[in-house]
Order: C-alpha cells, then structure tokens, then sequence
C-alpha cells in the first residue's frame, strides 16, 4: 500500500473516531438543534416531504435536503434522536474531509495534505459544525466538494458537463439556497479569467452549469408554493433577498464587517493560540508586503503579477478565500458559520506556513507543546478538585448566572462515570505526559507539531464525551418537557410567547402550539409562558380562561433564556 493510501484511511479512521461516537452523548440544549430535527421529525409523522409543518403553524426556513436527510437516517433508527439528527452533518464533513485530502495530495504533497486534514478536524469551528444538527456543515461540505471537482473540470479544458459537480451543488441549493452554487461558480469563473480564459467563453459555460444545479432548487419552491401558497414565497424571498439585503422580519444576526475577521479568529482556535505565538519568531524586517520598486503603482503592478502568476491551485485558494469572505462582508447579517466554505482552503495555507516553521525548527513549536500539555493536565486537575467538592460555590458570587455556574459545577461533581469514561477523562493526561517527554528528549519540530495536534484532538474527545454532555445537560430543556409531560402525558401543550419553545416541543414529540393562533375555545389545558411575559398572558387571557399557575422553574429556558411558568386553563362557558 502506497504512502498516500496509508494517510488517507489514517485520517479516515481517525476523523470517524474523533467525530461519530459521541454524536450522542449531548442531549439538545439550544433552540437550533431542535428546531431543525422536529422538521424531520414531522416529515416522518405527516409523510409530507416537501413542506411539513411542526408546531401547528411553522414551516422551516431553509430548503428540505438536510431534513431529507435526517428523516432518512431516524428511520433506520426508528426514531429521531440526538444522533440520527447530527449524523448527516458529521457524514458530511467525513465526505468533505477525505474528498480534500485527495485533492491536495494529487496536486501539492502528502505532507501538506495529511496536516490539513488535521487542522481542519481540530479546528473549533469546523469540528463544532460537524457535530451540530445544522445545516450548516452539509450545504458546506457539496460546497467545498464542488469546488474541487470544477477544478479538476478546468484543469481537464472544460471539456463536456461536470455532472457530478452540477448534482452535487444542486443538492446545496436544496440544502441552504442559491450560494450552494453561486459560490463555486463565481470562485471557478474568476480563476479562469485571471489565467486568461475568454470572459463569454467562461459565462455561458458556468452559466449553464449554474442553471443546471438550480433546477432542483426551482422545482422544490414549484412544488412547495403550490402547498404553501404566499406566505411561504414570503418567507422564500425574505430568507435570500431579505437576509441579504438586512431586511428581516426577525432577528438576523446583523454585525459590523470587523466581526468576520473576529470569527476567523475564534474558528480557528486552537490553532490561533500557535499561529500567535510563532509571530514573534519571525523575521519582520526582511519581510515585505510588495515587491520591491521604484514607485508605489510599479510595486502594486509586480504584486498582481505575482498574485496571478502563482501556481493554479495556488492560485485557486487564495481567490475562494477572498471570494466569500468578501461576499460575506457585504450583508449585515454575519454569523461563524458563514465563512465555513473557506476553512478547507485557509487549512491548507496554515498546513504551509506550519510546515515551514517545521522546517526551520522554530522554537514556537516547542514552547506551544509545553502549553497545550499544560492545559491538558490542568483540565483534569480541575476536574478532579471538581469531584473531591473541593470547590466552594460561594466561588461564582451572586451574579445573574451563579445559580446556573454552580448547577454546573454539582453536575460534573455528582455525575457517575463508568470505566470507559474515566479512560477518556485520562486522554488528555495521557497526550501531555507523552508531549512533555518529547520536550524534554528535544524530538524535532515535526514531532512535536503532530504532538500538539494530538494533545488538541484528546481534548476535544474529552470535551465531547464527558465534560461536554455533562455540563450542557444542566442548560437542556428535555427536563422541562420530562416535567410537562408528567401533567400533560398526551395531547396539545401550549405556549405564550413570541418564540416557540423548540427544545420543549421536540421532546414532546411536536405536541406544542401557540395559544395566540389557535384559541381554543373550549375546554382545558396547559400553558407554558415566559415569566417575563406572564403579566401580558394574564391580561390577555383572563377574558377567556379561568388561569391556574402549576409551577414555575428555577432556571431559565435555553430557548427562552428565561424562567418558565406553566399553568392549567379552562375556557369559560360562552
């Protein structure tokens, strides 16, 4: 077996084992998880697959190939769980994962492909998406594999139609709408021009491409405007004109254009922390950001030049990094996981510039193994104060989220851990102590790049199978629907407020409605409401209903982020 195959299923088998078994082990505690599986969820239930509806009234906001997905997955389960709804999203950074791997073997080196792979698996950002129950890592993973192979199309002479790559954008279009294929053929288009393809030549070639991929994306508005008649075309144009355009009805995430650089930043941890400190063994003076001329016109001149002159795929990288940043740039709306297109190709420029520092045995390596060593053994440390109840909770004051901190804390206390969890609670230990003995033996750089890589990985399968469920459980939901369900075990729960409580509804198995819509008329039931809005559903609602208050909880709502009041209501005779 060739040296290329053997990196290839190293980096499979390692992707799977660092990605898929914990799936999970986190039951959901955020409104966007829930709120993309109870679409699934009621795909199954209805057997509708073009427009579902959950919550009584609510249709989903983006296309239906991820729910497709989902759906498919759950009923080999038989259900929809926490892990058949993640399962698509970390299937789909495997594909993306391998299919790039190959891609920058064939056309740099094994080494550069191989470290890519690596950073992108232990890269907060990518690794938090290829996790989630989002859509986010399954439109980006056709995206980024549709990029590659028009690549491979251009380098071939643009001869016939680059099917797969025109179903595989299709299926991103179907995922998150048109940038599925606006994306790869703007980033394809512009690379041609600059290596001197005729401008007609490549838009009527990439036009047609484009048009091809948006036909499934045409025919599923066809067939769902037909279903959902006006209001769902609304919601069509407000969710890719409207978003764009910071023209939404709803909350859109609107931030200023030094947000995307924060992001990149945060994505990328905890690789940043590395990249910061190599900074300071740099050579500074002899660096330059243009060539050297007589004029500032002449040295931008020389720089285009080298910029264009560069080696395709080279070339390539740099023109889909800049591409979508920019374009992202644009709209007010921003989020992380926008940019999530472009951190395959930033991968392989840090695996290059790492790969350098390799080669001139930078000292940052060193001194960045010592640290992610330290923290590896600093985090168990803590936990093991943690279970000895050697920290008092007077630790986290009185503020407004002491209450939560110190739930925290009791959880990873009090949490009861078989063998195989403790062995996983020991990886980071486990990485440190090899690192640390690889310092002191003054292994070379090359070693100890890959021994920071692996302290990075363990804890992040820490994270993911212990301290992470453990924690995150505290914030879910599920034990207000647990405690619902116990009063309401079947039939119609509703709420009152302007948000729906996905996490809630999910786990009763889409049993919620908005009272506000559906007003019922006769009868009893219950009602769960926001404390800060429980003063409006009382004026609201004493007209028409007798109110009895049941309970109200301790800790706020994930989805809310606020505490819940539930009561029982009868409707008065009329």
């Amino acid at each position: 077996m060739s040296d290329r195959k053997k990196a290839f299923w190293f980096i499979a088998l390692l992707s799977v084992l660092v990605v898929v078994p914990f799936l999970g082990e986190t039951i959901f505690y955020s409104k966007g998880e829930p709120r993309e599986a109870i679409v699934a969820f009621s795909m199954l239930e209805s057997g509708n697959w073009i427009l579902p509806v959950n919550y009584g009234t609510d249709i989903a906001y983006k296309p239906p190939f991820f729910y497709w997905s989902i759906a498919a997955i759950s009923s080999l389960f038989g259900e929809v769980t926490e892990f058949s709804a993640r399962f698509p999203s970390a299937l789909a950074f495997l594909a993306m994962q391998l299919v790039f791997f190959a891609f920058v073997a064939k056309r740099k080196n094994l080494q550069t492909a191989f470290l890519t792979s690596i950073l992108l698996l232990s890269s907060f950002e990518v690794h938090r998406a290829a996790v989630a129950c989002r859509v986010d890592m399954v439109q980006v993973a056709f995206i980024v594999i549709s990029l590659c192979l028009l690549f491979r199309w251009d380098e071939k002479g643009c001869r016939g139609v680059p099917w797969l790559a025109v179903l595989l954008m299709g299926c991103a279009t179907l995922t998150k709408g048109p940038v599925g294929f606006i994306f790869p053929c703007a980033c394809i288009g512009v690379y041609q021009l600059l290596r001197g393809r005729s401008f007609w030549k490549a838009f009527f070639s990439l036009a047609g491409i484009g048009l091809l991929s948006f036909v499934p994306y045409f025919a599923w508005v066809y067939v769902a405007y037909r279903q959902g008649g006006q209001p769902f075309l609304d919601l069509v144009l407000e969710e890719n004109t409207g978003r764009f355009m910071g023209k939404m009805s709803y909350e859109s995430h609107e931030n200023p254009i030094w947000y995307n650089f924060l992001t990149l930043i945060w994505g990328w941890i905890p690789w940043t922390l590395v990249l910061v400190i190599s900074l300071f063994g740099l050579k500074w003076k002899n660096m330059r950001c243009l060539p050297e001329g007589e004029t500032l016109l002449l040295r931008l001149k020389k720089g285009w030049t080298a910029f264009r002159n560069q080696s395709p795929v080279q070339l390539f990288t740099w023109l889909v990094i800049l591409i979508i940043f920019v374009f992202y740039c644009i709209p007010k709306s921003k989020r992380s996981v926008y940019l999530l297109p472009i951190y395959p190709f930033m991968a392989v420029l840090i695996a290059e510039y790492l790969l350098a520092l390799v080669q001139k045995g930078a000292r940052a390596l060193r001194i960045c193994a010592i640290i992610f060593a330290s923290l590896g053994l600093l985090l168990t440390l803590v936990f093991v104060v943690v279970r000895l109840g050697l920290v008092p909770d007077s630790i986290f004051g009185s503020g407004r989220h002491a209450a939560e901190n110190v739930a925290f804390m009791h959880a990873l206390e009090d949490v009861a851990l078989s063998v195989p969890k403790w062995l996983l609670v020991a990886l980071p230990v486990v990485a440190a102590v090899c690192t640390l003995r690889m310092v002191i033996k003054r292994e070379d750089s090359r070693s100890l790049l890959y021994a920071i890589a692996g302290c990075m990985l363990c804890l992040f399968v820490s994270l993911d199978s212990v301290y992470q469920p453990t924690v995150l459980a505290v914030k879910s939901d599920k034990h207000l629907a647990e405690r619902v369900n116990a009063y309401v075990p079947e039939g119609v729960v509703y709420s009152y407020s302007k948000m729906s409580f996905y996490g809630v509804n999910f786990y009763l198995n889409d049993r919620m409605r908005h009272i506000e819509k559906e007003h019922p008329a006769s009868g009893e039931g219950y009602l769960l409401v926001p404390v800060k809005e429980e003063e409006n559903m009382l004026k609201e609602l004493e007209q028409a209903y007798n109110l009895e208050k049941i309970f109200r909880t301790d800790r706020r709502s994930c989805d809310i982020r606020n505490e819940i009041c539930m009561y029982k209501f009868r409707a008065f005779d009329n």
